[in-house]
């Protein structure tokens, strides 16, 4: 078994190591810390210009994927970085947004937060995001209580232990609940 990066995705870290070395990530993450998301904004439409979110998003609606080892490598290279936003949970919603949202968040028009069961009502970067995603456990057919398990979800089907029920709302002021799901 090979544990090694292929050619193919130690390009890929190369190529976006050298983007985020000419971007003056610094100065994108004092502004955003101050509330000015712009240099981080300019910052996300580099990054999607590369695909890294269609790396989440299926091919057939819009993605390159899902690639998760590919998705890992990237986020290696943007931890390094420290680049601001709400990355990783824009990654983690492509397994949760219905079809129709997922060819915006594979272009990097869209953004997305999430709130988890047991994390309280709280989301990182609800201010930038797009989307927030909240999730919720529900009870399944194996008589698990609500929170007993975390089912993880893959594009709306949940394991038959449990379900996970989701919203997904646009952001504040840009409207109220856009989709449902209740497995």
């Amino acid at each position: 078994m090979r544990f090694l990066p292929t050619d193919e995705q130690s390009d890929l870290a190369r190529t976006l190591s050298a983007l985020l070395s000419a971007a003056d990530v610094p100065a994108a993450v004092r502004a955003w810390s101050a509330g000015d998301h712009g240099p981080g904004r300019a910052l996300w439409s580099k990054l999607a210009a590369t695909g890294l979110f269609a790396l989440a998003v299926p091919e057939e609606h819009g993605g390159l994927g899902p690639l998760p080892v590919e998705l890992a490598v990237s986020f290696i290279e943007l931890g390094r970085y420290g680049v601001p936003g709400p990355l990783v949970e824009t990654a983690a919603a492509a397994a949760l947004l219905p079809a129709k949202l997922l060819p915006a968040l594979a272009d990097g028009a869209t953004s997305a937060t999430l709130t988890l069961p047991g994390a309280g009502p709280y989301a990182l970067d609800p201010d930038a995001a797009s989307l927030i995603v909240t999730v919720t456990v529900t009870a399944g057919d194996g008589g698990a209580g609500a929170g007993a398990a975390y089912p993880v979800p893959v594009h709306g089907a949940a394991h038959a232990a449990g379900g996970a029920a989701y919203d997904v709302y646009a952001a504040p002021g840009h409207g109220g609940l856009l989709a449902s799901a209740d497995p």
